[in-house]
């Protein structure tokens, strides 16, 4: 179960760097945090911590939830919209096209 820790711990590590954009991972507060819980909670000969694998579940479920707000914002940037579109491109976009608009001087006989 060491390297299901670890694992998720490298994958913490991974996206608090995207979300920081520091290399060096001591100055980031939540992972010397997340670092000292998962030596806190490990299971040694002298104590054992609450539920064997809760530190784990913790984890993977808050990597989850940084992995998801990434995507999410990606998904954001990637399909947010431009604005207003006026009628003409609206119909453009589904490939339609709008009838003339009628105006009174193109429909006035020229006087000869």
């Amino acid at each position: 179960m060491a390297s299901r820790s670890s694992q998720v711990l490298r994958s913490l590590a991974k996206e608090l760097k995207a979300i920081y954009k520091k290399e060096n991972l001591q100055e980031i507060p939540t992972y010397t945090y997340l670092q000292e819980q998962f030596r806190n909670f490990s299971v040694t000969e002298q104590k054992v911590c609450r539920a064997q694998h809760e530190v784990n579940h913790v984890a993977a479920t808050y990597l989850c939830h940084l992995e998801s707000a990434r995507k999410l914002e990606e998904l954001c940037s990637q399909y947010r919209g431009r604005g207003e579109r006026t009628i003409e491109s609206s119909a453009n976009i589904v490939g339609l096209k709008l009838p003339k608009l009628f105006s009174e001087e193109a429909s006035k006989p020229s006087d000869q």
